[in-house]
């Protein structure tokens, strides 16, 4: 049996080491070289386990500040992208459409870090408890990862059908509530 053989392609991926600028501040856009291919292609996921958003974080607490402040300024380092805080456990990443951002969302999903899309934002998790070196590297390196692989891999034929995709559905939601809206479902209580 080879070496190659031995590897178990589901373990997560050994974590880069972290690499700071002069003034002491994570140099998140210098941190990785390459990346390993995405969870979803196969590759090993970011992490061991799912990173959950903390949807009960205190948002006034100073370590929530911190961990927000640095996932932001990690995401546009590594993506380009604008990314703010958003409800208590979220950071919103503006994406270049909706399309991107539900691709975004399934393959940060695949590297065991929540996320979601609403439209043209991407949601990624954050907490209060959050750590420089564990659960803020860890939502960093999986959008730097799941961009990376948006901007450079994906084919341009593969985003207009993503994008068309996402197109019709937001349609079809539209005129699924304009329909009840004419209707009046939703306004009054059913009648049996």
């Amino acid at each position: 049996m080879a070496m190659v053989d031995l590897v178990d392609r589901r373990a997560p991926m050994p974590a880069a080491p972290m690499k700071y600028r002069s003034d002491g501040a994570v140099d998140w856009g210098q941190m990785w070289d390459t990346f390993c291919a995405l969870a979803q292609e196969g590759g090993p996921p970011h992490r061991g386990s799912m990173l959950w958003a903390q949807e009960d974080a205190d948002v006034n607490a100073p370590a929530y500040a911190v961990a927000v402040a640095e996932v932001v300024r990690g995401i546009g380092e590594v993506s380009g992208l604008t990314a703010a805080a958003a409800t208590p456990g979220w950071i919103g990443v503006q994406c270049q459409s909706a399309a991107m951002a539900a691709w975004l969302a399934e393959a940060v999903v695949a590297e065991n870090v929540q996320a979601r899309a609403e439209g043209a934002t991407l949601f990624v998790p954050v907490g209060d408890y959050f750590t420089l070196k564990g659960e803020i590297k860890n939502v960093i390196t999986a959008v730097a990862k799941t961009t990376h692989y948006w901007g450079e891999h994906v084919p341009a034929e593969v985003k207009q059908a993503l994008w068309l995709q996402t197109t019709l559905k937001e349609w079809q939601q539209r005129l699924r509530r304009r329909f009840r809206r004419n209707l009046g479902v939703g306004n009054t209580p059913l009648q049996k």
